[in-house]
């Protein structure tokens, strides 16, 4: 049986700064985390109220703690793997009652687990700010390819532990909210119908089912009037 793992980062998260902001906390939690193999995540957030003894408090942990919780439906049957492992890392960032400051206190250093090598990979670390996101969408508006889009963010940010499988995931994320309820094909008709294509299709007879479409471009019409004697056509057809 292997021996429990147990590692202590009291010492590297222990600090007597105040921090201005909450943000600033984050931040730097997240960076030590970072130079320790570990991703730091909000687990709580909690506002200050009326009743006595209550502070605006943040409590931080790793992403992994928790356990897995089984569905409440017997019937219902999934996979019970998971990447939770009970880590019970635990920080909390208070607001000062004196004041707009921050300061920070470890509740718990022990980690379960050993530390990752490299973090790349990490979904929370690999996610695109807003920033971000307006460059993969002008990007992805001009037809640029993932590969390309994940080398300019890299650019931009050389820290940056965005992965190939994000930047996908990133784009169909985007192009479906340009769509936003419509279907594909709806989308469709609703861009041809909006740059002024002209359009055709026929629907399986007795259902909605498309069965075939066509469209061309106003300019294509033009050219195709004035040279009429050569026409190339280039089309895709597939066969089921």
């Amino acid at each position: 049986m292997d021996e429990p793992v147990m590692i202590y980062l009291t010492d590297v998260f222990t600090t007597g700064m105040m921090f201005d902001t909450r943000d600033e906390l984050l931040k730097w939690a997240r960076n030590v985390g970072r130079e320790n193999g570990i991703v730091v995540v909000i687990f709580r957030s909690e506002n200050a109220t009326a009743r006595p003894r209550t502070k605006t408090k943040l409590i931080i942990g790793y992403e992994r703690s928790g356990k897995y919780r089984p569905w409440k439906n017997p019937n219902l049957t999934r996979s019970t793997w998971t990447r939770k492992c009970d880590c019970p890392f635990r920080l909390r960032g208070t607001r000062s009652s004196v004041g707009d400051g921050w300061y920070f206190h470890v509740i718990c250093g022990l980690h379960n687990h050993e530390l990752a090598k490299k973090l790349t990979g990490r979904s929370f670390l690999g996610r695109l700010s807003q920033d971000e996101k307006n460059v993969l969408g002008d990007m992805t508006k001009n037809f640029e390819k993932p590969k390309n889009i994940l080398m300019t963010l890299r650019d931009h940010n050389f820290e940056s532990l965005t992965t190939i499988k994000q930047v996908y995931n990133a784009r169909q994320a985007y192009r479906s909210s340009l769509r936003g309820s419509r279907t594909k094909m709806q989308h469709l008709l609703t861009l041809m119908e909006r740059d002024k294509y002209v359009y055709l299709y026929r629907k399986v007879e007795g259902s909605d089912e498309l069965r075939d479409i066509f469209w061309t471009h106003p300019e294509a019409i033009t050219l195709v009037n004035n040279f009429h004697i050569i026409l190339i056509m280039d089309n895709t057809y597939k066969t089921f």
